[in-house]
This record gives C-alpha cells, sequence and structure tokens, in this order.
C-alpha cells in the first residue's frame, strides 16, 4: 500500500529545521529518514510521507499545519538570557537550547491569555511599577517583597534543599514570576535564564542541578527581571550584579555576622557547612559569600573554597513522581492559572490538556490533589 504523501511546503521545512538548529544530519536521525531525502523534501524535489512529516513536527516542535504554510511564519527574537557555567557553549545556541526558549515565549502567551480570559491583571504589573518608582532594584525590597523570614529559613535545614527550593519558588511566583524547572540539558549547558516579559516574566532553572543552587539561580534570574523592570538591559554585563543580588538575597552580611558568631570555635569548613545549612545554600555558595562580604582572610576562604571543590559530588536522588515532575515542568502557578479558567469555564478541558502539554483530563483530579498537598507542606 503506497504511503500518503505530505505535500509540506519546502522553504517552511527547512525554516522549522534551521530556526531549532539541527544540520541535515541530526535533524533526519531523529526523523527516520535519509540526510538525502531530508535535503531534497527541503528543495522541493521529493516529499516526506505524511508519517514523517509528523515525526519531523514532533522534532522542530511545531504544530504539523505549520509546515504547510505558504510561507515561515515572523517570530520575534527571544530574549532569554542563559545562565551558564565558565566554559559553556557560546551562541549560536544548541537546538535543545532554541526549544526550551520557544516553549518558554509560548508559555509566557498561554499566560497573557488566561489572564485575559479570567479578566485579572497579572501580578507582575504591580510589581514592577513598585520597582520603578523606586528607580533602583535593591535585594532590601525583593526580599520584602518575597516574605520569607531569616527565621524561616534558618528552620528549614534540609541537606537535600528541597524545603527552600520550594519555598523560594512560591515566593517568586507569589510576585507574578512564572518559574519552570527543566532538564533537558546538563548543568554544563544550562543552569538557568530569564525572559523578560512585561506582563509574565518567566524563569527557567535546571533540575540537574543541585536544589540549594537552583534557588541561587533562581534568584540570580530574578535580579535581572528586577532591572527589566526599571528599564535596564538584561545581558552578560549585568552577570556580576545579579551574582551580588541574589548573594545578598539569599545570604545579607548582617545575618552573616551573626551567624558566625555563633558558630565561632568551629574549624573554617566546618563553620562554611554549618553557615549553608543555616541559609539553606551550597557549601561552596555560602564560602564565596563570605569572601566577598571580607568577613575573613582571603587565604583562609581560597583554602576553603578548593576543599569544597575537592570534594566528592553529593549524590543526587533519580527518578521522580509524574505529578510532582508536572508541578516542577510547570510551574504551580501556571498550572493553578489553567484549572482557574478551566472551572471559571473560560476554556475547555481539551484546551487545559493543551496547555498542560498533553496531560491528560483523566489525571487532572489527581494534578489538582498534588497541588493541594504541596500547598499544605509550605
Amino acid at each position: 500500500m503506497a504511503s500518503t504523501l505530505a505535500h509540506v511546503t519546502p522553504d517552511v521545512l527547512r525554516w522549522a529545521r534551521e530556526s531549532v538548529g539541527y544540520d541535515i544530519g541530526d535533524a533526519a536521525a531523529r526523523i527516520r529518514v535519509k540526510p538525502e531525502k531530508l535535503q531534497q523534501a527541503e528543495h522541493g524535489d521529493q516529499k516526506l510521507t505524511l508519517r514523517q512529516a509528523e515525526r519531523a513536527a514532533l522534532v522542530y516542535e511545531r504544530p504539523l499545519a505549520v509546515l504547510f504554510m505558504l510561507e515561515p511564519p515572523v517570530e520575534d527574537e527571544q530574549e532569554a538570557q542563559f545562565r551558564r557555567l565558565p566554559g559553556a557553549p557560546t551562541p549560536p545556541w544548541p537546538p535543545e537550547m532554541n526549544l526550551l526558549a520557544r516553549r518558554v515565549r509560548e508559555r509566557q502567551e498561554d499566560a497573557v491569555e488566561l489572564y485575559e480570559a479570567l479578566e485579572q491583571e497579572p501580578p507582575w504589573v504591580s510589581v514592577a511599577h513598585d520597582l520603578a518608582s523606586l528607580d533602583r532594584a535593591v535585594p532590601e525590597f525583593a526580599r520584602h517583597s518575597l516574605g520569607i523570614g531569616l527565621d524561616e529559613q534558618a528552620n528549614w535545614r534540609d541537606h537535600s534543599g528541597y524545603t527552600g527550593l520550594r519555598a523560594w519558588v512560591d515566593a517568586v511566583e507569589s510576585l507574578g514570576v512564572l518559574v519552570m524547572q527543566d532538564g533537558s540539558m546538563p548543568v554544563k549547558m544550562m543552569r538557568g535564564f530569564a525572559a523578560p516579559h512585561s506582563l509574565v516574566p518567566l524563569i527557567v532553572v535546571n533540575t540537574q542541578d543541585d536544589a540549594r543552587a537552583r534557588v541561587f539561580t533562581l534568584l540570580h534570574e530574578l535580579g535581572h527581571l528586577n532591572l527589566a523592570a526599571i528599564g535596564q538591559r538584561v545581558g552578560p554585563e549585568t552577570e556580576p550584579w545579579c551574582e551580588g543580588f541574589a548573594g545578598e538575597v539569599l545570604m545579607p552580611r548582617a545575618s552573616i555576622e551573626d551567624a558566625l558568631k555563633d558558630l565561632r570555635g568551629r574549624e573554617p569548613l566546618d563553620t562554611i557547612d554549618a553557615l549553608a545549612l543555616h541559609f539553606g545554600v551550597t557549601p561552596y555558595a555560602a564560602a564565596v559569600r563570605v569572601a566577598k562580604s571580607e568577613l575573613w582572610e582571603q587565604a583562609i576562604t581560597d583554602e576553603v573554597i578548593l576543599a569544597i571543590r575537592n570534594r566528592s559530588e553529593r549524590d543526587r536522588v533519580g527518578g521522580g513522581n509524574y505529578y510532582w515532575t508536572q508541578i516542577s515542568r510547570f510551574g504551580p502557578s501556571f498550572i493553578r492559572l489553567v484549572f482557574s479558567a478551566l472551572d471559571g469555564q473560560a476554556i475547555t478541558y481539551p484546551a487545559a490538556s493543551s496547555l498542560l502539554d498533553g496531560v491528560k483530563v483523566s489525571n487532572f483530579d489527581k494534578l489538582r490533589s498534588y497541588l493541594a498537598r504541596r500547598a499544605e507542606q509550605e
């Protein structure tokens, strides 16, 4: 039986591949066609089968209908700023980054439409107005706005860091910032990034990173969003300021001094480990913060930082529950927004499933119950 041919537009097919960043060989391998055939299809000399076109749409993360458009659609330039480790790849971004950046942009557009359907003003509008009235972004204002007290932070004492991560994510989302956690790339490629937006800014953090390190990345990127809200350009030149911003929000200098007094008499490395547990950060972040605050002699902090780097990477728990994974991936705020629109009959069940990337309607009740359980843990 002959296969059904797909009369996709060659220029659009090529654009879909190039917009992700795949070369012909990588794309063909994922679509499961020979590179020669894909190249010919992009030049109009060959046609993909309908099944191959469907796989191409999945690989490029585009609706199948897009491939049949007469010409490539015009898209806004992605403004996401990736935070990478030293030595990580620089632009042009690899396909994984391009796909993630596109998902971020789509999530923001979906959230705007949901707020409009609910006739609600996104919370970030008010936060951005307050920031603009200050005409500057300061850690003290952020700490006050986030509403996490130093005593609450000190009482977590969670070596895994997940108690703090959940609390900080909820605090940031309370400002109207969407938070997504994604594990599609190794940490060496991406730790996180901020996508500024006048209505629904968004932050992504990498689930392959230590939970405590994710908190630092989250607040680092919040610094970028605060700068964007007062009209300052977000870019590599603001990285040092955002590092300091995150450090001051997580570990205010005066609080470090008080904690160090209580820890007096311990060896430097033991002191840093205790300080890290007290503030819910990694020992490395605690040591760097102490060094930048100039609370110890540089030689001591250098020795401690070297010792921390030489320690073996701590074990991480793999796997995960499906519902917790979805809440992490979409962010609790976005899921609640979808359910609010569904309950208010502003969207249909199929539309809600589509907004949640195909989460089955039959799983909605259980997803709601996990959201409720998460709220009870706060």
